[in-house]
C-alpha cells in the first residue's frame, strides 16, 4: 500500500510548525531578535527606518542675557530604505518513495530524510551568509543570497535598494568612511560607523580588549546599555573560555521541541557564543587598512539587538506537498520567507579581531 499525498500532508501538518520554529532558532541572532519581538510582520515593497547619527538638537551655549542665540541644529536624522528579499526552496520527495512505503512511521522517516535535511541545509547556508557573506553552498549559492544584509562589512556587491556593504567592517571608524550601509554612507562626523579593536595576544590583553569594546558600544548607544550578544569564531571562543573558566556556567534551555545546552559566559550583560558558521576563511585581511590584526586571525561581533531587527513581509512557512505536473515525478512543498536585517544604530555595534592569537 502506498502513501497518498493527502495522508502525507496529514502527518506533515503536525511537523511543519516545529521545522519552521527550528529555523527561527537556527542562530543566536535570530533567536535574540525573536525573543525581543524584533521580527515584526510588516508589508510594503520597502521597509523604511530612520536613524539619528548625532544629537537631534544643538546646545545654544552659555550666555549672559541679550546675545543672539545660535539655533542652527546639528541633528543628523536620516531615512533609509531596505528591500525585503524573498527566499524560496523546493522540498521534493520522489513519488517512488511514496509508492514503496506505507504507515505513519514511514512518513516520519521520509520527512526526516527530505524536509528536515533540506531545512538543515537552508539554516547552514543562511547562518554562514549572515556571519561571513558567503554561503556554505548546501542549498543556496552565495550569489543567490545577495541582497540580504550580512554582518561582514567586506561584502560590497550586494544587490537591491539599500544594500551595498555588509554591516560591520574590521577597520577604524575613519577608514570606514565611504562605505555605504543600507543606502547611507558611513561617516565619523555623525557617528555612523561601527566600533573596532584588535587583539595581538589574548593572554596579554584579550579580556581587557573585549571589555573595552563592550564599554565603547555601551557609551555610544546613548542608553548606557551595551551589546547583549557576542558571536565569536570557535578559536577565539576557546581562548575566551580558557581565560574565563572560573565564570563559566551551563544553562539548560528546554522547550516543546528540543533540549540543548548553551554555554554562556558573561561580558557585562552580554551572552557570548561560538559559531562554527563564522568561518574565518571567508574574510580577507587585505580589506582591513588599519595596522593590527585582520579578521582571518579571529572575529568577535558585538551586537546590540535593541538596534537590530528583521521585519518580515512573509513569515517563514512550509506549504503542503503538492504533485508536480510534467517536469519531475515528485511531490513538492515550498519553504518561503521574505525579510531582511536592519540596523538603526551602527555605532552601538562593534568588532574585535585577532582573538585566535594566544
Amino acid at each position: 500500500m502506498s502513501i497518498s499525498t493527502e495522508v502525507l500532508n496529514t502527518t506533515f501538518a503536525d511537523l511543519r510548525g516545529p521545522l519552521v520554529n527550528s529555523f527561527v532558532r537556527s542562530n543566536e541572532l535570530y533567536e535574540a531578535l525573536n525573543a525581543k519581538a524584533r521580527m515584526p510582520m510588516e508589508g510594503g515593497s520597502f521597509i523604511e527606518r530612520t536613524f539619528t547619527g548625532s544629537a537631534p538638537a544643538r546646545g545654544v551655549g552659555v550666555y549672559v542675557g541679550d546675545e543672539l542665540l545660535n539655533m542652527t541644529r546639528r541633528q543628523q536624522i536620516k531615512k533609509f530604505q531596505v528591500e525585503p528579499h524573498r527566499l524560496v526552496v523546493a522540498i521534493n520527495i520522489p513519488k517512488k518513495e511514496l509508492q514503496m512505503n506505507s504507515g505513519k512511521l514511514a512518513i516520519i522517516r521520509l520527512i526526516e530524510e527530505y524536509p528536515q535535511t533540506v531545512m538543515e541545509g537552508v539554516k547552514a547556508d543562511l547562518n554562514s551568509y549572515l556571519l561571513t557573506g558567503a554561503s556554505r553552498g548546501v542549498v543556496f549559492q552565495t550569489s543567490e543570497l545577495k541582497g540580504l544584509l550580512t554582518l561582514n562589512g567586506e561584502v560590497v556587491d550586494g544587490i537591491g535598494t539599500g544594500v551595498t556593504n555588509g554591516l560591520l567592517r574590521a577597520d577604524t571608524p575613519a577608514n570606514q568612511a565611504g562605505d555605504s550601509v543600507q543606502g547611507v554612507e558611513k561617516a565619523v562626523s555623525y557617528f555612523h560607523y561601527n566600533n573596532y579593536d584588535d587583539i595581538t595576544s589574548f593572554a596579554t590583553h584579550g579580556i581587557s580588549k573585549l571589555r573595552k569594546m563592550y564599554r565603547t558600544c555601551a557609551h555610544y548607544a546613548g542608553s548606557g546599555k551595551g551589546p547583549d550578544l557576542v558571536i565569536m569564531d570557535d578559536d577565539t571562543y576557546t581562548n575566551f573560555e580558557k581565560d574565563r573558566r572560573d565564570l563559566v556556567r551551563i544553562k539548560v534551555v528546554e522547550d516543546k521541541t528540543e533540549k540543548s545546552n548553551t554555554l554562556e559566559l558573561g561580558i557585562g550583560i552580554a551572552k557570548v557564543y561560538s559559531s562554527i558558521d563564522l568561518d574565518l576563511a571567508n574574510f580577507d585581511d587585505s580589506k582591513t587598512t588599519a595596522a593590527g590584526t585582520g579578521p582571518t586571525e579571529g572575529m568577535a561581533y558585538f551586537l546590540n539587538t535593541d538596534y537590530l531587527e528583521m521585519p518580515m513581509s512573509e513569515a517563514p512557512n512550509i506549504s503542503e506537498f503538492k504533485e508536480r505536473v510534467g517536469d519531475q515525478d515528485v511531490v513538492t512543498a515550498l519553504f518561503s520567507m521574505q525579510s531582511n536585517l536592519i540596523c538603526t544604530k551602527l555605532v552601538a555595534q562593534g568588532i574585535v579581531t585577532g582573538g585566535t592569537n594566544a
